[in-house]
């Protein structure tokens, strides 16, 4: 899974999330068997659950001491794995068992506010917040290491095996990495930056908010080399930008530049050229 998908499925996650713990009387069940087949339907979070609580034996019933008579107490374990499945079995008992819902469960405890929609969203942070932060810390995590996975294979290598480039090359572990004769001549930077954006509506099979990202970034340099004073940790942080996305779609790129204008060598030029302005 890419950065791209991880982030998508994080923003959907957190969008489901707040729904869940903002919920009102109304909304409180529905949400909540939204949220819980969200988390039942993904591959990666639910295998993210299983992993934690397996072979863990805790009954939900002691954190949140169901059946008890008088005003419930809230008792979360210290292990974290037990918690977590508490939380996972307790939203599976509220959601499956026809007599049980969000405000029942609720009401059994004592709340300071005398506003039931209050009570109902102090009651939802209580129970399953604890679950969400984790799946978030966990969703983070995977993109961080996406991101170091990313730039482990970039390297010092923009576009790999982009028809064939001319000037001297030097051979590392992975990829080629092709060395050119390049001038802090500004102009000739923004010339080529015209011309790798004229080129982007053509790129195919490459998402468009990866299109826009790289837009954005060449648009950002160009923008920085017109200025009379440079402000070169931005357009440092752009050319970070652009050369992901080269790594990333590399191949993408080899197919559509094939018997296009543009070619590796420009995109190659442009990040070379602009590492030594920056230098």
């Amino acid at each position: 899974m890419n950065r791209l998908e991880l982030r998508k499925m994080s923003l959907e996650f957190r969008r489901l999330s707040s729904n869940l713990l903002n919920s009102t009387d109304d909304t409180a069940d529905i949400n909540l068997s939204r949220f819980l087949k969200f988390i039942n339907g993904n591959e990666l979070i639910l295998g993210f659950i299983k992993d934690k609580i397996s072979g863990i034996d805790y009954d939900f019933k002691k954190c949140y001491a169901i059946g008890c008579s008088g005003w419930a107490d809230f008792n979360p374990p210290e292990d974290e794995a037990c918690h977590i499945k508490a939380q996972y079995d307790y939203l599976l008992f509220i959601n499956n068992e026809d007599k049980v819902n969000v405000r029942g469960q609720a009401m059994r405890y004592c709340w300071s506010s005398k506003k039931l929609n209050d009570n109902i969203q102090s009651f939802l942070d209580m129970a399953f917040k604890p679950l969400i932060d984790c799946i978030n810390d966990y969703l983070s995590m995977e993109m961080i290491v996406c991101d170091e996975e990313a730039k482990a294979m970039c390297g010092n290598t923009y576009i790999q095996n982009i028809e064939t480039v001319n000037g001297s090359a030097s051979q590392q572990n992975i990829g080629v990495i092709n060395t050119y004769n390049t001038t802090n001549d500004t102009s000739s930077m923004s010339t080529l930056i015209d011309k790798l954006l004229a080129s982007l509506p053509e790129i195919q099979g490459v998402d468009s908010e990866e299109i826009e990202n790289v837009k954005d970034d060449l648009e950002m340099i160009q923008e920085q080399l017109k200025s009379d004073v440079p402000k070169k940790n931005r357009i440092g942080k752009a050319l970070a930008g652009i050369k992901k996305f080269a790594g990333d779609f590399s191949m993408k790129l080899a197919v559509t530049l094939a018997s296009g204008a543009v070619t590796g060598t420009d995109w190659n030029m442009l990040l070379q050229q602009v590492e030594d302005f920056i230098k």
